[in-house]
C-alpha cells in the first residue's frame, strides 16, 4: 500500500490524526475513554515468538537487520527511546544517524510557533555545512518516546488476538509489531492521503475484499484489518520472497519494490536505501519503514530495558453481537448508557454516515459491553417482532 505513515515517518511535527469525516475525536477518544485507571491495567509480558516453524519465510534470522542498515535502525530506536513528542532532532536525510541537533518544543503551544522554531534552528545549523546540498537534506524528526510507550499500553487490548490471527494466517507474529509504526495502535487513527485504522490500510486496497460500504469501514476493526494485513503481507512475500522486501511493499507497494530489484539487479534492502538514485519514487518513509519496524520490534520486546516499568491495557471488555435487523446508532449507543465516545472506541468501524444516523444494516457485527449483551439482545429481539409484524401487515 503506497502511502504515507501515520505515525513516525511523517516529516511534519506531529502525527495530529486527521480529523476528517471523523471529528475531533481522533486525537482523545481511545485515552479519554478508558483510560490508565487501575482496574484497566494489567501486567505486560514480553512478546513470545517461538514455535513458528510453520510461518511463512521463517528462520531464527529473518528479521535480523540487514547489512548496512544498523545505523539507520539504532535511529529509529534513538527515536522511539530517547526524544518525547516535546522534542525531536534535524538530521540528514539520507544519512539519518548524522544528528546535528536536539530541539526542545516544551511551551510552544501551536503548531506554527514549532514550526517557526525548527526553521530558524534548521537556518541556522545550515549555515555552518559546507555545501548547500547538506543543507537541503536538513529534516526534523519529532520525538516519539511518550507515544510508543502509550501505543504499548492500549496494544494489550488488541496484540494477543492479532497474533493469534497471523499464526493462524502462518506469517511470522513479529509483523504484528508493523501496527506500531503504522498507527500507534490509536484505532481512531486516518491519514491524509486516505489510509484508515490501526494497519493504514489504502480505500483501493481494501474494496476488492468488501470492506468498506457507507455505514461500516472494517478497515477501522482492529482484528478484521488485522486479517487483511496478513493476507496482504503473505501476497507481498509471495512476489518478493523476503520479509525485508515485503514489508517494505506494505508501505511502498509490493510492484514498485519488484520493479527495483530488478532495475538495480539487487535484493538486498540495504543496496537499494543506498543506492536507488530517485528520491521521488523511493522516499524518505518507503527507506525507512522497513528499519522504523525493526526499531520497533526490538523496543517493545525488550520495553521494560528501555522504559522502566510498563504496563498493557485489559482487552476489552466487549462480546460481538450480529444484528439480526436493521438499526440506528442512536440504539447501538444506548446500550453504552448513551456514551457516544464508548460506542465508537468499541466500534470504530462505524461510519461517520453510520453515527449520523443512516440505517446499519441486518447481519452487521457490532461489539457491546458484556454486561449489557442481554440488554442488547431482548431490545433486538423486540425491535426483529415488531418488524415481522409490520411486514405481516404490509401483505
Amino acid at each position: 500500500m503506497k502511502k504515507l505513515s501515520v505515525s513516525i515517518l511523517y516529516a511534519i511535527l506531529s502525527v495530529a490524526p486527521v480529523a476528517g469525516a471523523q471529528g475531533d475525536i481522533a486525537a482523545q477518544v481511545v485515552p479519554q475513554v478508558l483510560g490508565r485507571s487501575p482496574e484497566e491495567i494489567r501486567p505486560w509480558r514480553a512478546p513470545i515468538f517461538a514455535d513458528q516453524s510453520a510461518a511463512l519465510g521463517y528462520n531464527e534470522s529473518a528479521f535480523s537487520i540487514p547489512k548496512g542498515m544498523e545505523k539507520q535502525v539504532q535511529f529509529w530506536i534513538d527515536v522511539y527511546t530517547k526524544y518525547t513528542t516535546e522534542q525531536g532532532v534535524i538530521h540528514d536525510a539520507e544519512n539519518v544517524e548524522t544528528v546535528y541537533e536536539i530541539v526542545d518544543l516544551k511551551g510552544l503551544k501551536t503548531e506554527r510557533e514549532k514550526q517557526k522554531k525548527v526553521d530558524e534552528v534548521k537556518k541556522i545549523i545550515a549555515a555552518r555545512l559546507a555545501t548547500p546540498e547538506e543543507g537541503e537534506r536538513l529534516r526534523f524528526q519529532l520525538g516519539q518516546k511518550d507515544r510508543m510507550q502509550d501505543a504499548i499500553f492500549y496494544s494489550g487490548r488488541y496484540l494477543e488476538d492479532m497474533e493469534k490471527i497471523f499464526r493462524d494466517s502462518k506469517v511470522p507474529v513479529e509483523l504484528t509489531r508493523l501496527a506500531f509504526v503504522e498507527s500507534s495502535f490509536n484505532i481512531m487513527a486516518r491519514s491524509k492521503v486516505g489510509a484508515s485504522g490501526i494497519w493504514q490500510i489504502m480505500p483501493y486496497t481494501a474494496r476488492p475484499y468488501k470492506m468498506i460500504s457507507p455505514v461500516v469501514d472494517k478497515r477501522n476493526h482492529p482484528l478484521e484489518a488485522t486479517k487483511l494485513a496478513a493476507k496482504l503481507l503473505r501476497q507481498n512475500y509471495g512476489m518478493l520472497e523476503s520479509w525485508p522486501l515485503a514489508v517494505t511493499g506494505y508501505n511502498h507497494g509490493p510492484t514498485g519494490v519488484l520493479k527495483m530489484t530488478k532495475s538495480y539487479e539487487t535484493r538486498e534492502l540495504g543496496e537499494l536505501i543506498q543506492n536507488v538514485r530517485s528520491r521521488k519514487s523511493f522516499g524518505f518513509a518507503s527507506r525507512n519503514f522497513y528499519a522504523s519496524f525493526l526499531a520497533a520490534l526490538e523496543v517493545e520486546k525488550n520495553a521494560n530495558k528501555y522504559y522502566g516499568s510498563v504496563v498493557w491495557s485489559k482487552p476489552l471488555p466487549a462480546q460481538d453481537l450480529k444484528l439480526p435487523v436493521s438499526v440506528k446508532y442512536k440504539e447501538i449507543v444506548s446500550w453504552f448508557d448513551g456514551d457516544d465516545s464508548k460506542a465508537q472506541v468499541y466500534n470504530p468501524h462505524l461510519t461517520h454516515k453510520a453515527r449520523k444516523g443512516h440505517p446499519i444494516p441486518a447481519q452487521t457485527v457490532i461489539s457491546v459491553p458484556k454486561d449489557k449483551y442481554n440488554v442488547a439482545l431482548i431490545s433486538l429481539a423486540r425491535k426483529d417482532r415488531t418488524v415481522a409484524m409490520e411486514d405481516k401487515k404490509g401483505r
